[in-house]
């Protein structure tokens, strides 16, 4: 059976980041954490530099193992970053309308 989606929204803190920063963080972090992880739903799907938010597809089983490894990130590419989830939605197109809406 296929595995549902799930897209995580989060914004960077103290940091621009590119994209090939982000994962390489976010990668490192889980294989530390947790070696068994299925890494075939994680794809970063969107991010805008100049807001420092984006778009993290993953697996619904794979969200909270997510959340919780993003949560101790404290360094990416070097420069001391963090981030924030703003939320969690099922479509890319809810997402981006809840979470990375221009306020």
């Amino acid at each position: 059976m296929r595995q549902r989606r799930r897209y995580i929204a989060f914004e960077l803190v103290g940091s621009r980041a590119s994209k090939g920063d982000i994962m390489r963080a976010i990668g490192h972090s889980i294989h530390t954490r947790s070696p068994a992880f299925d890494w075939r739903m994680l794809k970063l799907v969107f991010h805008d530099v100049s807001s420092r938010r984006g778009l993290l597809r993953c697996g619904h089983r794979q969200v909270d193992e997510l959340k919780a490894t993003m949560a101790n990130i404290k360094k990416i590419g070097g420069v001391e970053a963090s981030f924030v989830i703003l939320g969690i939605s099922g479509t890319i197109r809810a997402a981006k309308r809840k979470f990375l809406a221009p306020a």
